[in-house]
């Protein structure tokens, strides 16, 4: 059966709108900051082992808690931008740790070049936090949860964590050469990887031999998303879920597109509630 034109038209949409999300595009300005919210929480420096400085905020649940999530961002934009989500992890009963990447929000400065898919210091940057929440807070447990860039990055980092217990990523990203290629057959954009990217950190490949327990995992995908499907997420190991999100037209809208129905489900696969 023919596609009619306004399917056409549809599908356009979707992949201009999802061009920008495939981009480092950082936000130095916080919109907003949890105090607008009245949300409890601490704001900390941490330096990571090659002397950048990242912003990042603390919030302990009013309910005594050991069970502590991080989240890595999406890479568009900052922190703040996912305060909702953080407020979601805390109602369901956990403490949660927030943090900008070196070049986003607070940390330190750092030259983003759009055109790159995503900087090995990320990596450097999320194992920073990690060891920070084991020192500052004694914290030998915890999961990761991450968007688009982050969810590639807490797959990545996770497995290679034996402190991890589990990983839920959102639209996460395969494999550097995978995503090159796939970006550049449906948007026509070239994107530039990065030189030095530890393979163990590429999704596809970091539970080949990873540290520690094999970790429980959760992935979300949007059914409609062009360059990260249900198909695509298939070639990453050690995957235990999958929430595929019907009526979201990107990943980017993943949580936007039922949020009731996105923390229930997250919410079973932590707590099994």
């Amino acid at each position: 059966m023919k596609k009619s034109p306004l399917s056409y038209l549809f599908l356009l949409l979707v992949l201009l709108g999802l061009t920008p999300a495939m981009a480092l595009n950082p936000s130095k300005e916080y919109k907003v900051t949890p105090d607008k919210f009245g949300m409890q929480y601490k704001e900390e420096k941490i330096k990571t082992s090659d002397g950048a400085i990242l912003n990042a905020w603390f919030f302990e649940n009013a309910k005594k808690s050991t069970n502590w999530v991080v989240i890595s961002g999406s890479g568009d934009g900052n922190m703040a931008d996912n305060l909702e989500i953080v407020n979601s992890f805390l109602s369901a009963g956990y403490n949660v740790a927030t943090y900008d990447y070196r070049g986003y929000g607070a940390s330190s400065e750092f030259k983003i070049d759009p055109d790159l898919f995503i900087y090995p210091q990320f990596i450097t940057d999320l194992n920073a936090v990690l060891d920070h929440l084991r020192k500052s807070r004694a914290i030998t447990k915890f999961d990761l949860f991450g968007l688009n860039i982050g969810a590639g990055l807490s797959i990545g980092v996770g497995a290679n964590r034996p402190e991890t217990k589990k990983i839920i990523a959102d639209g996460p990203w395969t494999s550097l050469e995978g995503m090159k290629s796939k970006i550049k057959d449906k948007t026509g954009k070239e994107v530039n990887m990065p030189f030095g990217f530890d393979k163990t950190h590429e999704p596809i490949y970091a539970f080949d031999k990873p540290k520690g327990p094999m970790k429980n995992m959760m992935i979300i995908v949007s059914a409609q998303d062009p360059i990260i499907g249900p198909g695509d997420v298939k070639s990453i190991k050690g995957v235990n879920e999958v929430y595929i999100v019907k009526n979201s037209p990107v990943n980017a809208d993943n949580f936007s597109t039922d949020k009731n129905m996105y923390f229930e489900k997250i919410s079973k696969f932590l707590l099994g509630k």
